[in-house]
């Protein structure tokens, strides 16, 4: 594996590929640095680009759009106090106070460095466990799969941050618009209402596009932005190797614990930026500095979320199965270019995982060169005007949907979801079931309906297979402690004070 890494990098440094990652990097850090956007917003919008693109090169830039997506938050989280994206909450708590006190280039140089250990530690553990997992995956039939998909989804509805019925109401939606078209055992046509659009079922690329890009922009026309100051206060210096040095189990730490919340469907970084800054302030020798600018809080949490990166695609690439909205747009890179993630793509393309590997450190020191390089322009990128910003966007969303399969009717789609996911946002209803729903859905029913074939009928065959059953037995389990938290919470309410 390692001399199909070392090929591989040599591959992805040709000067095209290497301007296409870099492009990749550079939106990720924009969508990543301005409040609102996020990393699934900027890979949903250049997944249609890739699709032009031979499949090593169109991942190795959807990969350096993610690693610059999950690291641009922390500009707008060390400079205004707002995290750019979910996964830079915990870089407020310092990154903040350390730019307020005169020194906004410490703070960032330090995220920035603590950033590109977290990611170089979670490519490490994907590197070291994703074949031992894969060897294992290797042996499950269909009645695995299913079981596997259903603990998934339950995952990421107890995890949810609406409640348990909403979480529960996108997830059964995402499985419904999964039916629509033919079916993928028996290629019946369901849902279609005689459009003939419709056969072939609905497509990811305007699914997510409209889900996650045209809602956002619907957000920001609808609704009052935050105003940035036209100063940005850049006065500072840079990372101290004592510094540094000294705060090297703090990242490792940290960065353990990225990596085994993002292997864990539906909580990603955001979770593990919180865990990893809470466990360095107990592990402290100064934990009265937290919250006033303290570094090791800033290296907690920048290390945290880049390596859950490589937690999440941890069961992306052995399982097949996406962890999160980031993860299940990155499945439909893969499928676009015929490609389908699972423990058989170790051994029927391992070219394929190298150069995911290689694109993974590629990027990373990408990226760290990019944002050290441009460490006092860069924070300028907050104060592009919103009025320029929403028509450039919605341009790049209609061009890249309807150049995948040149069909109006894919405009129309996104369209639609944009408008969907917006109201189910007012609303309170979360979407990352719904995706994960939508993604799952078809991979659930194949191996379902499989699963039943092979055991004639016979619906024990979920239980009576032992790991099966175990995982259906951890959804069960999942689903009881998520109701009793439920109910114990509603009998605190109603007892007296």
């Amino acid at each position: 594996m390692f001399d199909l890494v070392l090929a591989s990098l040599v591959h992805l440094i040709e000067p095209r590929i290497l301007m296409l990652m870099l492009l990749g990097v550079t939106v990720g850090l924009i969508f990543g640095a301005l409040p609102g956007l996020s990393a699934t917003m900027a890979i949903a919008l250049l997944l249609p680009v890739t699709f032009a693109m031979q499949p090593d090169t169109g991942i190795a830039m959807l990969i350096a759009t993610y690693i610059g997506g999950v690291s641009g938050g922390l500009v707008a989280a060390t400079l205004l106090r707002i995290p750019g994206t979910p996964s830079s909450i915990a870089t407020t708590f310092d990154g903040y106070p350390l730019a307020r006190q005169g020194q906004a280039i410490k703070a960032l140089a330090t995220g920035m460095v603590a950033s590109a250990v977290g990611s170089l530690l979670g490519m490490a553990v994907l590197v070291a466990f994703a074949p031992i997992i894969a060897r294992f995956a290797i042996d499950f039939g269909a009645a695995e799969y299913t079981a596997l998909t259903v603990a998934a989804l339950v995952l990421v509805v107890v995890l949810s941050e609406a409640d348990l019925t909403k979480g529960l109401i996108a997830a059964v939606l995402g499985l419904g618009l999964s039916t629509i078209g033919f079916a993928p055992i028996g290629s019946a046509q369901r849902f279609t209402f005689g459009n003939i659009d419709l056969l072939s079922g609905i497509g990811i690329v305007p699914f997510m596009v409209g889900l996650f890009a045209v809602a956002q922009l619907i957000r920001e026309i609808t609704e009052p932005t935050f105003q940035i100051k036209d100063k940005l206060d850049l006065r500072g210096k840079g990372v101290r190797l004592a510094e540094f040095l000294g705060n090297g189990f703090n990242m490792i730490r940290s960065s353990a614990i990225g990596v085994g919340i993002g292997v864990l469907p539906g909580i990603g970084g955001s979770a593990a930026n919180l865990v990893a800054y809470g466990a360095a302030r107990s592990a402290s020798r100064k934990p009265e500095e937290f919250g006033k600018g303290s570094v090791e809080g800033i290296y907690a949490a920048e290390s945290s979320n880049n390596a859950s990166v490589g937690g999440a695609l941890l069961p992306l690439l052995t399982l097949g199965i996406p962890g999160d909205g980031v993860t299940a747009i990155l499945i439909g890179g893969f499928t676009i270019h015929g490609i389908q993630p699972g423990p058989l793509l170790y051994k029927s393309e391992p070219g394929l995982i190298a150069t995911i590997y290689a694109a993974f450190l590629l990027a990373t020191f990408t990226l760290l060169l990019v944002q050290l390089l441009t460490i006092r322009m860069f924070p300028r990128v907050l104060l592009i005007p919103r009025h320029f910003l929403v028509p450039g966007l919605a341009l790049l969303m209609v061009v890249g949907v309807y150049v995948g399969e040149y069909r109006t009717f894919d405009l129309w789609v996104m369209l639609g979801f944009g408008v969907f996911g917006y109201l189910l946002e007012r609303f309170g209803f979360p979407l990352g079931p719904l995706v994960l729903g939508f993604v799952l859905g078809t991979i659930f029913e194949t191996n379902f309906r499989r699963a039943l074939m092979y055991s004639n009928g016979d619906w024990t065959t979920f239980l009576t297979r032992p790991v099966s059953g175990a995982l259906l037995g951890v959804a069960f389990l999942l689903l009881c402690f998520s109701l009793w938290r439920i109910l114990a919470k509603r009998r605190q309410t109603r007892s007296p004070a």
